[in-house]
């Protein structure tokens, strides 16, 4: 169990915890954009990482690959392209939703169930 309390703060200590964001916020971006995705991601992002330590390097690259697979959702209901095959069924029911006018509705129920699956 000391193993994993030590890893755990190592990654909530300063500059490991602000890659973790920035990793994020990339993430999304990266995901939201039709066509890329995480395994994009990884390669951009791959030679940043070189030059940081292990820790910090893992947080920014973990937090980038997590969320892409959440924010791919922002494609395929505004616009109705997937942004990736995993995203495909969501244009189904979320672009018909925000041509409607219920794009809020359409988001709430991907995020939600992302969410539940994230966790468990």
């Amino acid at each position: 169990m000391d193993p994993f309390f030590a890893g755990l703060i190592a990654v909530f200590q300063w500059p490991a915890l602000g890659y973790l964001v920035l990793g994020v916020f990339l993430g999304i971006w990266l995901g939201a954009v039709p066509g890329l995705g995480g395994i994009i991601g990884l390669v951009l992002l791959l030679p940043f990482t070189f030059g940081m330590d292990s820790v910090s390097a893992f947080a920014l690259l973990l937090g980038m690959y997590a969320v892409t697979t959440t924010s791919d959702t922002i494609a395929s209901v505004l616009l109705g392209i997937p942004g990736t095959a995993a995203s495909q069924a969501t244009i189904l029911d979320g672009f018909p939703l925000a041509q409607q006018g219920q794009a809020a509705r359409a988001f709430g129920a991907a995020f939600t169930v992302s969410a539940f699956g994230g966790v468990f």
